[in-house]
């Protein structure tokens, strides 16, 4: 497992933040808006969660129904409402479509907070995964003043360990996450700098 240190942060964001604190709810990039999701998102949304191979990677596999992606995103809406981040959906500023999600968890099992994201299939390849994490890494790091983040991938998700390196992210384990084999990163404030990705 990882260090102390991620329990004592985590605790110590949500000491600082509490249930009613959020963050500006939209982040811009380059290429793409990022913002809660809403209710109305659950079918864009169900098109990469209920895909097998955009969530081939991911402990709990694919949705089987959008009823379980409603459920998933009313989960993502209590987060943000406890914690003022979540994942949030990824909308391609060219074509104003949803494409992906992203964002920050409390991984209060593990004693982390948690940078993740997904793509449909249609958006891999263009560099989009980086984009976003960077803009969470920044989030993370300038607004909310977090001292570490931490992220998991399975060792045969290359591209996504590929996204972790070039965002600065350290392997510091491999462990059994929601029971999927996994490295464990981890990102410090000072190893994160203040460079973005946008």
């Amino acid at each position: 497992m990882l260090p102390l240190a991620w329990d004592s942060c985590t605790k110590e964001i949500s000491r600082r933040n509490g249930a009613d604190a959020s963050m500006d709810d939209l982040l811009a990039t380059k290429h793409l808006v990022l913002r809660p999701f809403a209710p109305s998102d659950a079918e864009a949304a169900f098109g990469w969660f209920g895909d097998p191979v955009v969530m081939r990677f991911s402990p709990a596999g694919p949705d089987t129904s959008l009823e379980q992606t409603r459920q998933r995103l009313s989960n993502y809406q209590r987060h943000q409402i406890a914690h003022g981040f979540s994942k949030w959906i990824i909308i391609d500023r060219g074509s104003g479509l949803a494409i992906g999600d992203s964002g920050l968890l409390v991984m209060e099992e593990y004693g982390w907070i948690d940078l993740g994201y997904r793509f449909a299939q249609s958006f891999w390849g263009k560099g989009l995964a980086t984009e976003a994490a960077s803009a969470w890494v920044h989030a993370a790091f300038e607004r909310f003043h977090m001292d570490l983040l931490g992220a998991f991938v399975h060792p045969n998700n290359l591209a996504s360990i590929r996204v972790l390196e070039k965002l600065r992210f350290r392997p510091v384990g491999q462990d059994s996450i929601m029971g999927m084999d996994a490295i464990l990163y981890s990102l410090n404030a000072k190893d994160a700098g203040t460079s973005r990705i946008s």
